[in-house]
C-alpha cells in the first residue's frame, strides 16, 4: 500500500529540521527571503531600461535618488503587463533555490515535498481542470451578483501561449514553497492543523504589498491555500496543486481578462469589467478578494474535509 504525504515526511531520518516550530517558521522566512532574492536578481535586467530612465529623470530634476522613491517605482514597474512574463519566468530561480535548500541542506528527497513518481501526469491534468472549473465557478458567481460586466471577446495572440508556461513555473514556485516545503516540514513534527493554518497565513500575508490587497483578500487568500492544502493532503501529490494553483491563475489574468491579486496580467481571451461593489468583485486586487470566491473556496473546503474524513482520518500528531 502506498504511503501517504504525512507518513512520508513523519518517517524516522527522512529529513534534518529542528523540531521547534518557531524554529521551523524561522527558518522558512529565511528560505523565503533567499528566494525572493533570487527572483529579483532575473527581474533586473527586464526592468533596467526604465528604472534608468526613471533615475535619470530624477536626477535632473531633483538632483538626487531618493531610495524610498526607487524601491515604489520598482513595485510599480513589476505591476505593468510587459513585465509580467519575465516576473512569472523569474520564479524558476526561485524553485531552484528551496530545492537546493531542501536537497543539499535538509538532505529531503523530492517525494517529501509531495513530488511522487507515481500518477504524476494524472495528478498535473486533473489538477488543470479542476483549477479552472473552480475559477470559473467564482467568475459565474460573481457575475449572478452583479459584479462582473461582459465586454465582449478579445482577438486570440499566440503570446498568451508564452504567460500559460509562465504561470506554469510561478504556480509551481508557490506550492513548492508553502505547501511542499513550509507544510510538509511543521506537518513533519506537529499536528496538521499547524501544518495547514501556519502555511495558509504565511502565504496570505505575503501577499501583503500587492495593489488592492484588505483584509477580505486576506481572508480569502487564507482559505484558498487551506483548500489547497487540503487537497494536498488528499491526494499525497503537490502535482495537482501546482496545476491548480498555475490554471487558477491564468485562467484569472489570461482567460477572463481580471486582475491576478493585484497584478494586470495584459493579454486576454475575454474581457470584463468589474461594477457593482468591491465586496462582490474584490475591487482592483481582483476576484480574490470577493465575497463569491469566499464562497467557493468554503465550498471545495468543506468538500475535501468530507472526502478526507472518508478516506482516513485528518493526519495528527498528539505533540504540537
Amino acid at each position: 500500500m502506498q504511503k501517504s504525504l504525512t507518513q512520508i515526511v513523519r518517517e524516522p531520518e527522512v529529513f534534518r529540521t529542528p523540531k521547534n516550530l518557531f524554529l521551523q517558521c524561522l527558518i522558512f522566512w529565511i528560505v523565503f527571503f533567499f528566494m525572493e532574492l533570487a527572483q529579483s536578481v532575473f527581474l533586473i535586467p527586464a526592468m533596467w531600461k526604465s528604472l534608468m530612465q526613471w533615475s535619470r529623470e530624477q536626477l535632473q530634476q531633483t538632483g538626487t535618488l531618493d531610495s524610498d522613491a526607487m524601491m515604489t517605482k520598482i513595485q510599480q514597474l513589476m505591476l505593468e503587463p510587459e513585465l509580467v512574463n519575465a516576473m512569472l519566468y523569474a520564479t524558476i530561480a526561485g524553485t531552484l533555490v528551496i530545492f537546493f535548500f531542501c536537497r543539499v541542506i535538509e538532505g529531503r528527497k523530492l517525494s517529501t515535498l509531495g513530488f511522487q513518481k507515481s500518477n504524476a501526469v494524472k495528478h498535473y491534468f486533473i489538477g488543470l481542470g479542476t483549477g479552472f472549473l473552480l475559477f470559473s465557478a467564482v467568475v459565474g458567481l460573481t457575475f449572478l451578483f452583479g459584479g462582473l460586466k461582459f465586454e465582449g471577446l478579445q482577438k486570440f495572440s499566440p503570446a498568451i501561449l508564452i504567460t500559460l508556461f509562465g504561470y506554469g513555473f510561478q504556480g509551481m514556485n508557490e506550492e513548492v514553497a508553502y505547501r511542499g516545503y513550509c507544510m510538509t516540514t511543521i506537518l513533519r513534527n506537529h499536528s496538521v492543523y499547524w501544518a495547514v493554518g501556519l502555511n495558509a497565513l504565511f502565504f496570505g500575508l505575503a501577499h501583503a504589498g500587492n495593489q488592492g490587497f484588505s483584509l477580505f483578500a486576506l481572508l480569502n487568500l487564507c482559505l484558498y491555500a487551506v483548500m489547497i492544502s487540503l487537497y494536498v493532503l488528499k491526494t499525497n501529490s503537490l502535482w495537482g496543486a501546482c496545476a491548480i494553483h498555475s490554471i487558477w491563475n491564468f485562467a484569472q489574468g489570461n482567460f477572463y481578462g481580471l486582475p491576478v491579486s493585484g497584478i494586470n496580467s495584459g493579454e486576454s481571451v475575454f474581457c470584463m469589467s468589474l461594477t457593482s461593489s468591491e465586496f462582490i468583485n474584490g475591487g482592483n486586487f481582483g476576484l480574490e478578494a470577493g465575497f463569491p470566491c469566499t464562497i467557493i473556496l468554503s465550498i471545495a473546503i468543506i468538500i475535501l474535509i468530507f472526502l478526507l474524513s472518508k478516506s482516513k482520518p485528518l493526519p495528527e500528531q498528539e505533540q504540537a
